[in-house]
């Protein structure tokens, strides 16, 4: 059968920022397909790849990043999936397997996708730790009942799946592809730009052996491309449903928050009696109280009191109104594509909210408060007091966040050898998270600069479900610049390709984090200083984030680079392909978190290539330990894969 390189569904030629995004995506396995032709003229190509990975972490936690109730010196919210791996331990052992199938007649074509995933750590690996999802019952392995499908420690499922269709409009070539797809525009490779419309799958992302085509999420849609003559054509998509970019599971290595992708009634918070798994079965702290007393109020001596916050029902946006335009012209003269874009999208993240509603603690004292504290010391009765004046409110995410809309501009060309392309974006109400630590002070003490919350969470005349805050709109310009250039015959290689991106950002509405809203700034970093508000350090589990440093800015910027050299039939057919990746965040803090200063990972590799066929390639990466606001910078971690395609 007859080998050709997998077909590309575009009117236009791909952009070059396009080209590379295939050519990085090449490292993760080599482009091989098979061809056919049943009796009826039907025309098919399918391939299928099969991988098998392992990773292991390979630096221990940092205690900075641990909540202090668990034997660190951070607050809590999360830490779950660092406590739950240490150094040398496996982190992922998966077995992926992905199809694809090609059917193409005359001007019409369908092309299907699907993915299959086994993580044997995961799914067997009993956890020290836990999380709020199995109780922090000690040993138990990890549940995942209720993630997200896709970030499941197991599963199958349908990725692309589109029929497409090629016609003549008036003597203009039309392409209209319909079902579910991935529509990437711009020209980005390493950093976020216009592609942010889209959706991912972070879970995949991580697993050893990602390759680009798992990353990017396909969605429900109809796109059509039309040439329009002279180098000019025009393309727009309609998308009929929405859906959430895929996030880590709670109490998985790379999770993001504790809370995050963790379908319980509760949260974990604080460290006033113990650690998590305290927290969660609560201690018996009623029983010095008089029994009839407590009785009273429907309590018993035993009856444990925790430190778990409630959740409310997440909210999602509506199926409609996520569609874009584009347009492009290829100059002749100049050699360079351009571009315009304009989209129109739901958010793909949520917003963590704080809703009212009566808190599980005020409302068990709810009517006996006055009662209670007169048969009880003074001292007691003054501790009653103070739950009185806690606000009600529980937490939920929010990802019914409407209409974020993006405007854009892009070129590529070459010169002097040199791929260059480059994208200019400006993108309207954002949602910006406000800081969480502030949002829960606010809300419960009405302290900081969300204090005024309290007000709201303590009124008997704002409706419970009402959701007080959580999040605001900002707007964003962003530049990026990238390039791709080969060099011929370096250090005994066939050639040393480089990869490089530099972006930076500009953000409205971002203030002084020392009298004004905060946005950003991870849970576990808590409350930092805030002019009128009390100490910071009686706030703050660790004195060393008291401080404004963390929090988003108004301009920030950072680089991608990465460099592969070639070496074909190295030994006995062997293509040998050693590689180095660095990211550097310079300076400044994004709201959408792209950039945080300091951050930095740097990555070696080594791919093996055997016929175009048989593959194998470890990566070691490792991350700047000094990266304070950094919630990851503990992580290094090997992996090694192999796998073969057929």
């Amino acid at each position: 059968m007859k080998q050709e390189a997998p077909v590309i569904h575009h009117v236009r030629p791909r952009t070059m920022a396009a080209a590379c995004a295939v050519a990085v995506a090449a490292l993760a396995a080599p482009a091989h397909a098979d061809t056919f032709t049943l009796d009826n003229g039907v025309e098919g190509r399918w391939n299928i790849n099969m991988s098998l990975g392992h990773s292991v972490r390979t630096a221990g936690a940092d205690k900075n990043l641990i909540a202090k109730s668990n034997g660190g010196t951070a607050s809590n919210g999360q830490d779950d999936g660092n406590l739950n791996f240490k150094k040398n331990d496996p982190i992922s052992t998966v077995a992926k397997a992905s199809a694809e199938l090609e059917l193409k007649q005359d001007n019409l074509g369908l092309f299907v996708r699907g993915n299959a995933w086994y993580d044997y750590v995961t799914s067997h690996k009993g956890m020290e730790h836990g999380s709020n999802l199995n109780g922090y019952v000690p040993g138990a392995r990890l549940s995942d009942e209720g993630f997200d499908k896709l970030s499941a420690f197991s599963g199958a499922a349908i990725g692309d799946a589109y029929v497409f269709g090629n016609f003549d409009l008036g003597g203009n070539p039309l392409q209209v592809k319909a079902g579910q797809q991935v529509v990437n525009w711009g020209e980005s490779l390493f950093i976020p730009g216009l592609n942010a419309m889209g959706a991912f799958d972070l879970t995949a992302a991580r697993r050893p052996g990602a390759q680009v085509k798992e990353i990017l999420r396909p969605l429900p849609q109809v796109v059509a491309n039309l040439g329009l003559g002279n180098g000019l054509s025009v393309e727009a998509f309609y998308q009929f449903k929405w859906k959430r970019t895929v996030l880590d599971g709670c109490g998985t290595y790379w999770s993001i928050a504790d809370a995050l992708n963790c379908p319980t009634g509760i949260v974990v918070f604080g460290d006033a009696i113990g650690d998590d798994r305290t927290q969660f079965n609560g201690v018996p702290l009623l029983a010095k109280l008089p029994a009839p007393l407590l009785a009273t109020v429907g309590l018993a001596p035993t009856s444990p009191i925790n430190f778990r916050l409630g959740r409310a029902p997440e909210t999602t946006p509506k199926n409609s109104g996520q569609f874009g335009l584009s347009s492009h012209y290829f100059s002749d003269e100049l050699g360079t594509d351009f571009g315009a874009y304009f989209t129109n999208y739901h958010a793909r993240i949520p917003a963590l909210m704080v809703v009212k509603t009566r808190s599980d603690l005020p409302s068990v004292f709810s009517g006996a408060i006055a009662e209670l504290a007169a048969k009880l010391p003074a001292a007691a009765a003054a501790s009653l007091g103070v739950l009185g004046k806690i606000g009600a409110g529980r937490m939920a995410w929010n990802y019914g966040i409407e209409n974020i809309k993006a405007l854009g501009v892009s070129a590529s060309t070459t010169a002097g050898g040199v791929s260059l392309f480059g994208e200019l974006v400006h993108t309207r109400d954002i949602p910006v998270q406000i800081n969480v630590p502030d949002l829960l002070i606010g809300s419960m003490l009405g302290l900081g600069p969300q204090g005024w919350m309290a007000k709201a969470t303590r009124d008997s005349s704002v409706a419970d479900g009402t959701q007080v805050g959580g999040y605001e709109r900002k707007n964003k310009t962003q530049l990026q610049m990238s390039f791709i250039r080969q060099f011929p015959q370096v250090a005994g290689a066939d050639a040393l390709n480089v990869i490089g991106e530099v972006g930076v950002q500009r953000w409205s509405g971002i203030g002084n984090a020392y009298n004004g809203t905060r946005y950003g700034r991870g849970f576990l970093y808590g409350f930092g200083d805030y002019t009128g508000a009390p100490a910071c350090a009686g706030l703050n589990a660790n004195a060393g984030y008291c401080s404004t440093d963390g929090y988003a800015t108004t301009s920030a910027w950072g680089y991608r680079v990465q460099a592969e050299l070639s070496y074909p039939n190295a030994f006995a057919g062997v293509t040998l392909k050693p590689r180095a990746f660095l990211s550097h965040d310079v300076n400044g803090v994004s709201a959408d978190n792209t950039f945080l200063k300091d951050r930095r990972s740097a990555a070696i590799g080594l791919r093996a290539e055997y016929m175009s066929r048989y593959y194998a390639d470890f990566t070691y990466t490792r991350y700047n330990h000094h990266a304070k606001y950094d919630q990851f910078h503990d992580r290094d971690y090997a992996s090694l894969v192999i796998g073969a395609n057929f």
